[in-house]
């Protein structure tokens, strides 16, 4: 019995493995079609402009419009250094850890040296990310086809279904059409080439492979902090695809640990590893006025809320900043669940992880990714975002197509081959188009701030951010000079009305009264919008616009001053032209004015005394000295009559 049962298992050993394949046409075609798709899917983005934080990384990054001569500084300093300076912050004194995401910047300065302010440029720099969502398609299915899924039953299919799957996924619209967001694209790039370089050189000891391997996890790490996974992954991988003992696998990763101590190096230079203190800032810190169970128990409803995202992508928005997302308790039902799903995927992933089988990696890959960027350990800045779950929508692809193609084997007796590939094609159709209609139309709205946030303002009316940036759009657009009256008040009202909402969600909402300030001036309530601006100056004394709108509202006081004086009605103006000071207390032409109101109203003291202020300020000011030489003639007649 038992030298039967040894011939069984070497004979079982001996019979190669048959492979099962729906779509027999060549590697590259493959690589074709998925290309296609994210050309079709994208292609409307290119006619896009700046949006979102594309004006923090680009347009207003000091080290990125210097061209070439910014890469050092880009290298250097916090990926928003320069935005921090320029609103008078302390760039040292932000999120915990910083940002240092400087392979994408360094993509940007490289365009702007080359482009300058040509008006092609935002169109060129959307065609790169598209060209750079290619890329990373390519790189995925490359290690998914070659690698992951090479040993497997349709593995081939499945890694092509796969890429298919995260390709189209209207998700990662904001990943695309969102130009900062090239980082995101990035990172992913050289995650997969740092799997697939790493994994040949254990196969075939080339030490080039070992070279690019290093390379890419290096550039991994500059495009974003997500790849410090990869001290993890990479052994993972290792182990379960090569079949290295544990510790070997682990030996093998120690020059990725050298990669990583460069990395950390490099950074520790341009943001330090201090923790700055918690911020005040409700956009920096949507959990400040949460509980610290509050907080978690919010944090555990957002993954909750990341997992409905992924299998719903409806509607989706560019914000969920405060309060949009209520702060939560333990005790909600939506919060257990959340737990329990991850408990539940966590177990199961280590359950797969002890058979050695495959989708561990994609299990891991999801958990890891995710737990990234859920608060939890470290501050990220905002309460969720969906570009955050790129990197982690590509271990549920993995997992959906794996289990697609399951259950298509298993219902082998039942169904011919062309049967099973008319399934799989019926899918891809229905997801394909469903998902070609929301990307499109989404790319679209992603096509300025003013399309992005008039529209995502509906979606997401509590976010604080979101009804802000509402109001700055409508008061842009306010402005227009093709505007009827009417059309323009219409827009003013608008501005207002999200401008107020703004402030009941957040009455400390420096944006918000810098906006209301703006309609206010525009519907000729002077002392309102200083009101209002007097708010930005307390609560942000070094706003870089505050100057400036004080310049223009002195301006405007200043005229309806004089307007004043023409009618005759000097006290009044008198009054506005005294208001117009504040911003501007040594300027001779007001105080020059002022004495002359004054003189008119033969009030002579403080005619005399605003017209030597006016000299104080400018000793030239012939009409100054003109007025003092005619109050002398009058004191002196007033004298003689006496």
């Amino acid at each position: 019995m038992a030298a039967t049962t040894t011939n069984n298992k070497k004979q079982v050993k001996s019979t190669p493995v048959i492979k099962a394949v729906l779509f027999s046409f060549p590697f590259k075609t493959k690589c074709i079609i998925l290309c296609s798709v994210c050309f079709l899917f994208y292609f409307n983005s290119i006619f896009n402009r700046y949006a979102m934080d594309d004006s923090i990384t680009i347009e207003r990054n000091a080290y990125v419009q210097m061209g070439f001569s910014g890469i050092p500084k880009i290298l250097g300093n916090d990926s928003y250094a320069s935005y921090y300076t320029s609103m008078g912050g302390d760039p040292t004194q932000q999120l915990s850890g910083g940002r240092f995401r400087p392979l994408s910047e360094i993509i940007f300065a490289i365009e702007q040296q080359f482009f300058g302010d040509s008006e092609i440029l935002p169109y060129f720099r959307h065609f790169v990310n598209i060209v750079a969502y290619m890329a990373c398609i390519l790189s995925i299915f490359y290690f998914l086809d070659k690698f992951l899924f090479k040993k497997v039953p349709w593995g081939g299919d499945m890694a092509f279904f796969a890429t298919f799957l995260f390709a189209i996924h209207p998700i990662h619209t904001e990943v695309v059409a969102n130009i900062k967001s090239l980082d995101e694209i990035m990172s992913i790039i050289f995650i997969m080439l740092t799997f697939i370089c790493g994994i040949k050189y254990i196969q075939d000891k080339n030490t080039k492979h070992l070279a690019f391997a290093m390379t890419s996890y290096l550039l991994a790490l500059l495009s974003k902090e997500y790849a410090v996974t990869l001290l993890f992954f990479i052994p993972f991988l290792f182990y379960l695809l090569i079949d290295k003992k544990p510790i070997s696998a682990i030996m093998a990763t120690m020059p990725y640990v050298g990669v990583f101590i460069v990395y950390l190096i490099l950074r520790g230079n341009a943001v330090g590893f201090h923790k700055p203190p918690p911020s005040v800032d409700l956009l920096s810190n949507p959990y400040l006025y949460a509980t610290h169970i509050e907080k978690i128990a919010t944090e555990w409803f957002v993954m909750g809320k990341y997992i409905k995202l992924l299998f719903i992508p409806y509607p989706l928005s560019a914000d969920y900043s405060y309060y949009q997302i209520t702060y939560h308790k333990f005790s909600d039902i939506t919060v257990a669940l959340s737990m329990l799903i991850y408990v539940a995927i966590l177990v199961w992933g280590i359950k797969l992880f002890l058979q050695k089988h495959i989708l561990s990696f994609a299990v891991f890959f999801f958990l890891l990714n995710i737990f990234m960027i859920s608060n939890f350990v470290l501050d990220i800045g905002a309460t969720m975002g969906e570009r955050l779950v790129f990197h982690s929508s590509l271990g549920l692809a993995i997992i959906l197509s794996y289990y697609l193609f399951k259950w298509i084997s298993k219902k082998s007796t039942n169904l011919t081959l062309q049967n099973k590939r008319n399934v799989v094609i019926g899918v891809a159709s229905v997801l394909g188009v469903v998902c070609f209609g929301e990307t499109v139309v989404r790319n679209a709205q992603w096509k300025t701030d003013t399309t992005l946030f008039i529209h995502d303002v509906h979606v997401v009316p509590n976010s604080c951010l979101a009804n802000s940036n509402a109001s700055w759009d409508y008061l842009g657009l306010s402005e227009s000079k093709d505007n009827t009256i009417p059309q323009a008040q219409a827009l003013l009202d608008s501005s207002k009305k999200y401008a107020v909402r703004a402030l009941k969600l957040n009455p400390k909402y420096e944006a918000a009264y810098l906006n209301l300030g703006g309609v206010y001036f525009h519907q000729g309530l002077l002392d309102s919008a200083k009101y209002c601006w007097d708010m930005v100056n307390l609560l942000h004394p070094n706003h870089p616009s505050i100057k400036a709108k004080y310049a223009l509202l002195s301006h405007y006081y200043f005229v309806n001053g004089m307007d004043f004086g023409k009618n005759g009605k000097l006290q009044e103006g008198v009054n506005y032209m005294r208001k117009a000071l504040f911003a501007d207390s040594a300027n001779s032409d007001i105080w020059y004015n002022i004495g002359g109101a004054y003189f008119t109203l033969q009030k002579y003291d403080s005619a005399r005394y605003a017209w030597l202020k006016a000299l104080q300020y400018k000793p030239d000011n012939v009409n100054a000295q003109r007025g003092l030489q005619a109050l002398s003639v009058q004191t002196k007649q007033t004298g003689e009559n006496k």
